[in-house]
């Protein structure tokens, strides 16, 4: 157990997700030990979410409402108490591990200049990894592991999130973008020269990917490059960081490469939708010079 209480607070934002998956996140945060001083939920819906009375008589759980459509302007908007030292970011389909708080203030404990932490992510169907980047894992200290942080599971100090200046709203679900913004919030302390490490054993259990129809996946596969292109532009070519080259040269090799596996395995959809990624990258790259 950790010998000294860290003031942390959790935060959730939800939007037209399944009421019982938020309540389990809340439920799995709020029963965290040590506790958070502070459980907020960031309610987009047009309708408040109609949570269970039990829940909204904790005494830990704070909801604030929002009429931002963008993930990351929900985000942006959380108000942080002035005493909190470190927030934790959980999808709204996700749950922190039993284990979470108590792994997290032990990690912190003992690397005091620790400034952003990412967790792991597992699916909870199988317990396995839900990223192959997770499975493989490696050190935020090195650049190439950046997409190790994901805005899922992943832990910042407070005044070096507001020293960013929070997440980039133009990328990330509901956003121009429509991914990408924990990438970006991961390049932006790379490049500040904050310290980051990726963290195993910080657990959270995410359901498992949903079954989608082709057209849908297509759509998403499609959306996802655009906001992957705008991002390495954005990097590369505004921010002028170099490094960044090895982002593009991975973007535009990937996807063919995907494209052959598929046609050895016989899998169309990884065939369509890495057709759909191929085409999405380049054009996200050069819409966003111009936006």
């Amino acid at each position: 157990m950790p010998t000294k209480n860290i003031d942390y607070i959790i935060v959730t934002n939800t939007i037209y997700r399944e009421k019982s998956l938020v309540e389990k996140s809340l439920r799995y945060s709020l029963k965290q030990t040590p506790p958070p001083m502070r459980v907020i939920l960031i309610d987009q819906n047009d309708t408040p979410l109609n949570i269970d009375n039990e829940l909204l008589k904790h005494p830990l759980l704070t909801i604030q409402r929002s009429s931002k459509k963008s993930v990351s302007a929900a985000r942006n908007e959380v108000i942080i108490p002035k005493s909190a030292e470190w927030i934790v970011f959980c999808d709204d389909d996700g749950r922190l591990d039993e284990q979470y708080s108590e792994n997290l203030l032990s990690y912190i404990e003992k690397n005091k200049n620790i400034e952003v932490i990412a967790g792991s992510i597992l699916r909870e169907d199988t317990m396995e990894y839900y990223s192959l980047r997770h499975k493989k894992g490696g050190s935020l200290k090195k650049f190439y592991n950046s997409k190790n942080l994901m805005g899922s599971n992943f832990c910042v100090k407070a005044n070096v999130f507001n020293d960013l200046q929070r997440f980039d709203e133009n990328f990330g679900a509901g956003s121009i973008w429509g991914s990408g913004e924990e990438t970006d919030f991961c390049w932006k302390a790379y490049f500040s020269h904050k310290e980051m490490e990726f963290v195993p054993e910080l657990k959270v259990i995410h359901v498992p990917p949903f079954n989608e129809s082709l057209t849908k996946g297509l759509k998403k596969s499609y959306s996802y490059a655009l906001g992957k292109g705008a991002l390495v532009s954005k990097w590369l070519f505004k921010e002028k960081k170099l490094l960044v080259t090895l982002e593009l040269i991975e973007m535009i090799l990937i996807p063919p490469l995907q494209i052959i596996r598929g046609i050895i395995v016989l899998k169309p959809g990884l065939i369509l939708n890495n057709f759909a990624t191929l085409l999405g990258r380049p054009i996200g790259l050069i819409k966003y010079l111009f936006n």
